[in-house]
């Protein structure tokens, strides 16, 4: 049922909070938001992606990990843009 609540009111989910569950514990003081982009800007690096190339850097995260839906990687690839 909240899919179809995400249809009619529109997707608020944070997508930090996506993140947090899939990169759990390391250090403390390190935001998850960090940790996160930090996997993704060496994922990318490996791929030879421009961080420039949305689609792209969003295509190669959900394919490094499949449990990363489409917000949170649309999050990250936003992140690392510039």
């Amino acid at each position: 049922m909240a899919k179809l609540d995400n249809l009619i009111w529109g997707d608020r989910d944070d997508p930090r909070r996506e993140l947090a569950e899939l990169f759990p514990g390391g250090d403390a003081d390190v935001p998850v938001t960090v940790r996160a982009r930090d996997w993704a800007r060496e994922v990318i690096a490996q791929a030879g992606v421009s961080s420039d190339d949305e689609l792209l850097v969003i295509k190669t995260l959900r394919e490094a990990e499949p449990r990363l839906s489409l917000k949170p990687a649309r999050y990250l690839a936003t992140q690392l843009r510039g």
